[in-house]
């Protein structure tokens, strides 16, 4: 009896270790999941590499050459944070079945399609904002007002991201309408976006996992984005859509 109890026990034991690492197993399915999100993000970075290369090359002068440079860097960054959010969205619930590489660049075509003009407005934000540091950069005022100007436009074009990402129209007017109203009924749920994108820059200067923490943070911040408002009940941005 004590060795057929034994042996039934290993036999049990096998039989979880071999379910634990099949090829559709929990094992096999974080691995998977954790390379969605590797890709997702090396796919955020790859859309940046003009402003990478511009922060590498040239970095920030005071002159005319180097702001605008660095202004026209930054148009690829609205529709890369759509594709973000798309694919994110899909990781979330998804998982390792998302394919979420494929949506991303999907989704980033479509948002260079239909949000040029929010793309556009985000390198006028910046080239605007350079000017003003460049010529007034000495005074703490116009360095808290660059900053803070900074933030709400990040917050903004979030805001529209997402509400491109909930609507099925992509007209100006009504996203950037949606945007507004979202962080004016919902200030909360911006500083969460802030506050998350705030953490992850300043965990990517952390001396050893700092680096590898880039080719996992853009993902992790998308889908943190998600949890935050799902957490916090924001409703679905389409209140120009109606309803039959």
């Amino acid at each position: 009896m004590t060795v057929s109890n034994t042996s039934s026990r290993t036999a049990g034991v096998g039989a979880r270790v071999r379910a634990i690492l099949a090829l559709d197993g929990p094992v096999a399915g974080t691995a998977l999941t954790v390379f969605q999100y590797f890709v997702v993000s090396v796919s955020f970075l790859a859309c940046l590499g003009p402003a990478l290369a511009f922060a590498a090359l040239v970095g920030w002068q005071p002159t005319h050459l180097a702001i605008w440079l660095g202004a026209a860097s930054l148009l690829p960054l609205v529709p890369a944070t759509y594709a973000l959010l798309r694919s994110t969205r899909r990781l979330l619930a998804e998982r390792g079945e998302a394919r979420a590489g494929r949506l991303f660049w999907r989704s980033f075509a479509s948002g260079c399609r239909h949000l040029a003009w929010a793309a556009i407005a985000a390198s006028a934000v910046v080239l605007l904002l350079a000017y003003d540091f460049a010529l007034f950069g000495g005074s703490d005022a116009m360095l808290l007002f660059v900053a803070a100007s900074g933030a709400a436009s990040l917050a903004f074009f979030i805001a529209v991201s997402l509400a491109a990402e909930a609507k099925d129209e992509h007209a100006a007017v009504a996203l950037a309408t949606a945007a507004a109203k979202v962080i004016a009924r919902h200030p909360h749920i911006v500083l969460s976006w802030l506050l998350l994108t705030g953490l992850g820059v300043a965990a990517l200067a952390l001396p050893v996992v700092g680096p590898p923490l880039a080719l996992f943070l853009p993902a992790l911040l998308g889908v943190g984005i998600h949890i935050c408002n799902d957490a916090l009940r924001l409703p679905l941005i389409d209140e120009t859509r109606h309803t039959p």
